[in-house]
């Protein structure tokens, strides 16, 4: 006792505790990052073996919305662009983000190609949920400092778009912009 512990002694002890740590670590799912349980498909007593999923498991630290854009627009799309989205659950809100990836492979769709796009979810809160329908307005570009008018106001006159603004008790026509 008085020249301490034996050496063969603290290495069989060391592995003893590797095997029962080993054989502990068989009963754990060890996911490859980190996240939120959303999905279970075992219940309890059952065998998960390789290359089966067992779980989903979602990083909701950022939400993403993946739509599919025709190839007569996706020349107009580009990465950083704002889009608007809104969602049929979650009725009277509009949330924010902007494009995060642009394919640059189509897929054919039987009716023409179209380009998968990756939007991110800027503002999104506890009730936007992985899943959900989304409606998207991707804006391709702004007019600063116009004058917006409804479509009924427009008129055609001598090939030309015009709306009538009233200036000194007489209707005048101004041609659209």
């Amino acid at each position: 006792v008085k020249d301490g512990p034996n050496p063969d002694d603290i290495k069989a002890a060391e592995a003893r505790v590797a095997a029962a740590e080993s054989t502990l670590s068989l009963g754990w799912l060890e996911s490859p990052f980190a996240g939120t349980v959303t999905g279970a498909v075992p219940k309890v007593g059952d065998y998960v073996s390789a290359n089966t999923s067992g779980f989903r498991i979602d990083d909701l630290s950022e939400l993403l919305v993946k739509v599919d854009i025709s190839e007569v627009d996706i020349n107009r799309v580009e990465l950083g662009q704002k889009v608007e989205l809104s969602f049929d659950a979650i009725i009277g809100e509009t949330y924010h983000g902007e494009v995060v990836e642009v394919s640059d492979v189509g897929k054919d769709t039987g009716g023409g190609v179209d380009f998968e796009v990756t939007l991110e979810i800027l503002d999104a809160d506890n009730l936007v949920r992985p899943g959900m329908t989304a409606a998207v307005n991707i804006v391709v570009s702004e007019i600063k400092d116009a004058l917006i008018v409804p479509n009924r106001a427009i008129r055609l006159r001598n090939g030309q778009r015009v709306v009538y603004l009233l200036k000194d008790n007489r209707l005048e026509a101004i041609e659209v912009v």
